[in-house]
């Protein structure tokens, strides 16, 4: 179809097309005089630039008017229109020089459009690429924020154990050798001179103090080894009748000493998969424990029972008991609860860690039960393995 015939159709349209452009958010139409003062405009050309000829940056209104031609169209090409000083826009568009007059049209151009749209894609593209790197190095961040305070929380622990070990080094570790160079001292001095009663009744006190700075030492390297990982754990047969005997037979003498009924009760009397020596730890601690804070006249007792897959042992006593707000926090190294026994006996401080330490390689749990006044159960459980 030749141009001619286009705009013959075209013209039975002029009205339609006319208001179409007029209205247009896509072509702008503006007609200036060639003094620059703006007759026209519609809707397109003035959401683009103010009236002012000032408006044309490249080309300017006057090269518009200065370009000499001979044909109507005086140029083609992309237009600049905005402010130097905030944002401008580039359209393409024709400028015609008719009757002292100079008739703007354009838009923006197809190829300019797709351009413009590849642009977007990509800056598109490239913001979800960094939303997404955005993303992981917030979880990175957020992972290592969690590392930094469980690195925290762990050395706070470290300090806080470190603390303890210095302490009991310091003073309980102490305070047994005072006392033996004490009475080992008076005993040179005065040994003519006291009766054989007196030397027994200082020799025991040696004697005891000697056993419990042998008691915590023991304890102490147990706990070391624990720190160091060198302490693992040697799964054998072990008969808990056998092991319960063995720890009411040890600790007698001291129970006599302070009339305390030590009693055993085997309610199982199967099998158990355990380290023996662990074991055996693990009971001895929780019997002198329960000695230590029991009254004279008062009972300890040690029993075990098979609940589900679990032997549980149980060390009962009718002693001083715990305050409950010590129970949680009982086998934690900063417990907080320092206590004389009923005899103002001497702890080590580190029985009852070390008996959760232990049971905790065995694969099971301890607790306690205790109301102050009447007493304390002190339970551990340990799986029962083939």
């Amino acid at each position: 179809m030749s141009e001619k015939s286009i705009f013959s159709i075209l013209s039975r349209w002029e009205d339609e097309i006319n208001a179409t452009i007029l209205k247009s958010n896509s072509i702008g139409i503006a007609l200036y005089n060639l003094d620059g003062e703006l007759l026209f405009a519609n809707d397109y050309i003035k959401k683009l630039f103010k009236e002012s000829k000032e408006n044309f940056i490249n080309p300017t209104f006057d090269t518009l008017v200065s370009i000499q031609s001979s044909h109507l169209m005086v140029f083609e090409g992309y237009i600049t229109l905005g402010d130097y000083s905030s944002l401008n826009t580039s359209i393409w568009g024709q400028v015609y020089r008719k009757e002292n007059k100079l008739l703007v049209i354009g838009g923006i151009d197809a190829e300019q459009c797709i351009e413009n749209n590849k642009k977007l894609h990509q800056l598109n593209r490239e913001i979800l690429d960094l939303q997404r790197d955005l993303i992981r190095k917030r979880n990175t961040l957020e992972n290592t924020l969690e590392q930094l305070n469980a690195a925290n929380e762990e050395l706070k622990e470290i300090n806080s154990t470190k603390d303890k070990f210095f302490s009991i080094i310091a003073h309980d570790l102490k305070n047994p050798f005072n006392s033996l160079l004490g009475f080992s001292e008076m005993l040179i001095s005065n040994a003519g001179k006291y009766s054989h009663e007196k030397i027994e009744y200082f020799a025991r006190l040696m004697y005891d103090s000697a056993k419990n700075a042998y008691n915590l030492l023991e304890n102490l390297l147990d706990w070391a080894k624990l720190q160091r990982g060198e302490l693992k754990p040697d799964f054998v047969k072990v008969s808990p009748c056998e092991i319960i005997e063995i720890i009411k037979q040890e600790s007698e003498p001291y129970a006599k000493s302070k009339n305390i009924d030590l009693q055993a009760k085997d309610h199982y009397t199967d099998y158990v998969s355990a380290d023996k020596e662990m074991l055996k730890t693990v009971l001895r601690n929780l019997v002198n424990n329960s000695l230590k804070f029991t009254y004279k006249g008062g009972f300890v007792i040690i029993q075990t029972e098979l609940i589900e897959n679990y032997v549980q042992f149980t060390v009962s006593d009718n002693g001083i008991g715990i305050p409950s707000k010590y129970l949680d926090r009982l086998f934690e190294i900063d417990c907080g609860l320092s206590q004389a026994g009923t005899k103002k006996e001497k702890g080590t401080g580190l029985g009852l860690v070390l008996c959760k330490e232990f049971v905790d390689k065995l694969g099971g749990k301890i607790w306690a039960e205790s109301e102050e006044g009447k007493g304390s159960d002190f339970k551990f459980i340990i799986p029962l393995r083939e």
